[in-house]
């Protein structure tokens, strides 16, 4: 909020009664419609219009499942909000229809450099040069353990695998099965919990895009990982491990919470579902195992500006409010939610907290999704089919990748004839 104090300063001195003074109305649309998060935002806007007399924003929240389809639709006709929440893993695909404005002049005007964001939200933030949104929260994946599990099989349970062997040795250890081949619990499975082949694959040292930019899915490692994800599928019968999972369920009935899965690999926000719903869980929190390469992903919101509004100066100010110290850290805090700000993340009382402490060093090792114009959602149309595909043993790991990869050109090239 100092930022936006030191830029009200001179409009803050005007008497708030003068009948003279201009308003103008900032739309801001979010996906936060219910319970605390919507709470917070209440609060965040009254207290922005409080401190700024000459801007009122109005908000408005919509579930998760209804907000894209109404922000896109609104965008695309003009008549969208002026600022908005969106997907920070694809903010060049709007830069490059025209929808959303640059924010270089505004940040250089307010001295706001993009070092004051996560490192790696960098790619995403800019378009051709320009930057385009901000991060207003990210996300970081990690492996949460259960320490009694490690400690009734004689694991040090401060002792976490490091690599992928020791993560194969461990999931053995920890995995209980009966005689007749029934589970009654699993020490891990990459297909459970929030990971994602391109995950593994990094952290198997992994590039997506060679020297040209160009995606490649098929490269030895993401073979070998793709390797690594069928044998761990597999390896205690498919249809034994198709069985158990088929009573997993969210929140109290999480399979980490219940215990019937010693390890998973989630992100940030997970850390506060087990303290609600698991209070008494035992739970330690680590770097993903990797093969000498670490590495995490992340994901998350961005807030935009429309390229259509008309009070183009109110809404960044009212961005920049929400993107302030004081704002990101009592967001982190009030919602476990790793924000954009790193100085807001990094605030000492929230470095207090052990699990907090690890999600910020990931975010050190953090990628993103790349973002491929011609294919902006190449993981869910070219890639996880042939995963599971593999995973399924329709097709080895091999074929399965070299596949995704021809699928993946063909989309490429649909693109290019359309242009």
């Amino acid at each position: 909020m100092k930022r936006i104090l030191r830029n009200l300063g001179i409009g803050l001195a005007v008497s708030i009664g003068s009948a003279a003074m201009a308003q103008s109305t900032v739309t801001f649309w979010h996906i936060y419609d219910s319970g605390d998060a919507l709470d917070f935002i209440n609060e965040v806007v009254n207290d922005f219009n409080t401190e700024n007399p000459d801007v009122i924003v109005n908000h408005l929240g919509t579930n998760f499942w209804d907000y894209w389809t109404r922000l896109t639709t609104a965008m695309a006709a003009g008549t969208g909000p002026d600022v908005s929440l969106n997907d920070l893993g694809n903010v060049a695909s709007r830069a490059a229809m025209g929808v959303i404005a640059p924010l270089d002049e505004f940040m250089a005007a307010d001295g706001v450099g993009i070092d004051e964001y996560w490192e790696a939200t960098h790619p995403m933030l800019q378009f051709e040069g320009s930057t385009y949104a901000l991060p207003l929260e990210t996300d970081v994946r990690a492996l949460y353990y259960n320490k009694a599990h490690f400690a009734e099989v004689g694991l040090d349970p401060e002792n976490q695998p490091a690599n992928w062997a020791e993560l194969s040795e461990y999931t053995d250890l920890l995995t209980n099965q009966l005689d007749n081949g029934r589970l009654t619990r699993v020490g891990f499975n990459p297909t459970w919990g929030n990971l994602g082949i391109y995950t593994l694959a990094w952290l198997n040292g992994a590039e997506l895009l060679d020297a040209d930019g160009n995606l490649v899915l098929n490269s030895p490692e993401m073979i070998e990982t793709l390797e690594f994800m069928v044998d761990l599928q597999t390896r205690y019968g498919e249809r034994e491990v198709s069985s158990f999972s088929a009573s997993f369920g969210s929140g109290a009935t999480d399979p980490f919470m219940t215990g019937q899965v010693s390890m998973i690999a989630e992100n940030n926000t997970f850390a506060a579902q087990i303290r609600r719903f698991a209070p008494d869980l035992d739970f330690g929190v680590a770097a993903l195992p990797n093969n000498d390469s670490p590495a995490s992903w992340s994901n998350g919101f961005s807030i935009e500006i429309a390229s259509s509004s008309t009070n183009k100066e109110a809404a960044w100010r009212f961005m920049s409010y929400l993107m302030s110290d004081e704002v990101q850290a009592a967001y982190a805090a009030r919602n476990g939610s790793m924000v954009g700000n790193q100085a807001a993340a990094t605030a000492p009382e929230l470095m207090e907290d052990e699990v907090w402490a690890v999600m910020v060093e990931q975010m050190g090792i953090a990628q993103f999704r790349p973002f491929i114009m011609e294919a902006p959602t190449w993981y869910d149309t070219a890639l996880q089919p042939e995963v599971d595909a593999a995973l399924l043993g329709r097709k080895s790991a091999q074929q399965a990748l070299d596949d995704a990869q021809a699928s993946l050109e063909a989309e490429v090239q649909r693109y290019l004839d359309t242009q």
